[in-house]
């Protein structure tokens, strides 16, 4: 062997041997990360290797999707468009912007609905109205500041008066039930991010900021309880508002136990905006509350959703300080809408797309559901107009003929929304786990062919009862319960779907919420709600003092069950006792992995 291929050998030797220690010193920092919570390790859904800082400063580009544009996607408004605007070519354009939908005639049905391109169109309009309305907010506050608004339609100065023109079709073709009572979208954007209310008393909490819920009487049991827990659990000083759909949803009786608590403010929303031309009712109502409300920094919650700290704090999460945004991702469902390719959905109507619907399961094929819709943090004052696009998604016509067949209801319309219109957002990067009992020992539900749970077939198929009572068959290798959402250091942060084991099923009990576990660690069984480790340390504890809060959680729950008294209502349901005993790791309360 010649003295350059033993040199060669040698090198390669070497090198492979740093190979070797580098991966030896990253696995044994993981390892002490898992006890001493000081960083974690993990594999992005991207393959790229996330570290995450336990405290402090953190690089949000690793504890957050942030989604980017390429800057030369983004078209501004310029003086040589509004001139163009006067020529032949000029108009045709304008009348293309200021079209009604495109719309055809079901022969079969007789109703209308949207041409395949109709999205396309949307998208386009979307993208010019933005930057009309951005080349335009300078002169409108101005004018703002002048009290001179109505001269902006009026009287404009006649270098813009063309794009102002242009601005005022397209914002009666576009947002028509906005104009119910605001004379341009620019009155509603002021008068939801300038507005005040007096701060309260030593907190330095302001009207800017506040909670947005949207309840009927099916969901008010839920939010009764939820707006306890806010108040006397959680201790939140920020300000709510409640949304409802008219008197026929939310009854005369609910309306008036809300009104008992302080800085909560009930809101009819079809007060403030054209429901005769929306139609709006149940989730649907979600963006258009947070469009109206007089908060600028919302952070809307569903009626069933438990944080387990107060909810203020992710108005500190690094995504938002970033881009204005907290997004949350959902489980991962693999049950696919029959016959609709979402990869081939977006890329038909999204010219141009920031970095992030690369990193969605739709695009990896992993799943049929990105974002979970419970809890979405904004700032109106950077994504007015983002928020405007994904009110959009909801209107009448587009929801029925195209988002709503494409995506399960409005999850989806606020991450796509802003790619519609090109503004940045961020999703805490961890998909939606599971918080609750370890094994999932209480039976809540009973075979049809069996009344006792030991006689039910249990292997692990959809079929077969998961919840069994005999401590000796209980699934070790699981957590099973409602659906949980973490922060950006991976932690658990809220949950949705109730305090019980199954909001569907009657008199189903308590959670024991003793463990959890991450989307990205176990594989779903959907059916019953559980997450199954795919490896040893998956399982998680939840910690003691959490433990303590969600008791106090169902001690309010029960109450409110027994205030109303109403079996087919609001079932009173036994408390499970708390023992630390009971945690994943004996209750140590230590979040080592089981």
């Amino acid at each position: 062997m010649s003295v350059s291929a033993v040199l060669t050998s040698s090198l390669r030797k070497g090198q492979n041997l740093r190979i070797i220690v580098v991966v030896i010193i990253f696995f044994f920092l993981a390892s002490i990360s898992q006890y001493q919570v000081s960083f974690e390790f993990s594999i992005d859904s991207d393959g790229q290797v996330q570290s995450v800082p336990s405290a402090g400063e953190h690089d949000i580009y690793y504890t957050h999707h942030i989604a980017t544009y390429n800057p030369k996607d983004i078209k501004p408004w310029t003086k040589g468009d509004t001139r163009a605007l006067e020529t032949l070519e000029g108009q045709e354009v304008a009348a293309f912007l200021t079209a009604a939908p495109s719309v055809k005639t079901v022969s079969s049905t007789g109703q209308p609905e949207l041409v395949d391109n109709a999205f396309l169109h949307l998208t386009k309009r979307l993208r010019v109205f933005r930057s009309l309305w951005t080349s335009l907010k300078d002169y409108y506050d101005q004018l703002e500041d002048e009290s001179q608004q109505n001269r902006f339609y009026d009287q404009p100065q006649p270098s813009i008066a063309p794009a102002v023109e242009l601005f005022q079709k397209m914002e009666r073709s576009l947002f028509p039930w906005i104009l119910k009572n605001h004379h341009t979208s620019y009155d509603l954007y002021f008068e939801t991010t300038k507005a005040t209310r007096p701060a309260d008393s030593g907190q330095g909490t302001t009207k800017n900021r506040g909670i947005v819920m949207c309840v009927g009487d099916k969901h008010s049991v839920y939010a009764r309880t939820t707006v306890k827990v806010l108040r006397e659990v959680l201790q939140s000083k920020l300000p709510i508002e409640i949304y409802y759909a008219g008197d026929q949803d939310l009854s005369k009786e609910n309306r008036e136990w809300f009104e008992q608590f302080q800085d909560l403010v009930l809101v009819d929303i079809t007060k403030k905006l054209d429901q005769d031309m929306l139609q709006i009712s149940g989730p649907i109502i979600k963006p258009f509350a947070m469009l109206v409300s007089q908060f600028q920094e919302v952070i809307l919650m569903d009626a069933d959703a438990y944080f387990l700290q107060d909810p203020a704090i992710l108005f500190e999460d690094g995504g938002y300080k970033e881009v204005g945004t907290v997004f949350f991702y959902d489980r991962t469902v693999p049950k696919k809408i029959a016959g609709v390719n979402k990869r081939a959905w977006l890329d038909s109507f999204l010219p141009s797309v920031s970095n992030h619907p690369s990193k969605t399961r739709w695009f990896r094929f992993k799943g049929d559901q990105d974002q979970d819709s419970g809890v979405v943090v904004l700032d109106k004052s950077v994504h007015f107009l983002g928020l405007l696009a994904i009110c959009k998604m909801n209107d009448v016509l587009e929801r029925n003929q195209a988002t709503y067949r494409a995506t399960w209801g409005e999850k989806e319309s606020f991450w796509i929304g802003m790619e519609m219109i090109q503004e940045r957002y961020s999703f805490v990067r961890f998909g939606g786990g599971v918080i609750g009992d370890l094994g999932d020992a209480v039976p809540y539900k009973q075979d049809d062919k069996s009344s006792n749970p030991a006689d039910s077939k249990d292997d692990g198929s959809s079929s077969s009862l998961t919840a069994l009572s005999s401590s000796s068959l209980v699934r070790r290798d699981r957590v099973c319960g409602n659906q949980l959402h973490f922060n950006y250091k991976g932690q658990p942060l809220w949950w949705n779907s109730g305090l019980v084991r199954d909001k569907s099923t009657d008199n189903s009990p308590y959670l024991k919420y003793t463990a959890w576990i991450r989307d990205e660690h176990g594989i779903w069984d959907i059916e019953h709600s559980c997450l199954v480790q795919t490896f040893h340390g998956a399982l998680m504890e939840v910690e003691w003092n959490q433990r303590q809060t969600i008791y106090e959680m169902l001690r309010l729950d029960r109450a409110v069950a027994e205030e109303l008294n109403q079996p087919k209502v609001k079932n009173i349901l036994a408390i499970p006792r708390l023992v630390k005993a009971e945690g994943a790791k004996g209750g140590k309360g230590n979040n080592e992995a089981v």
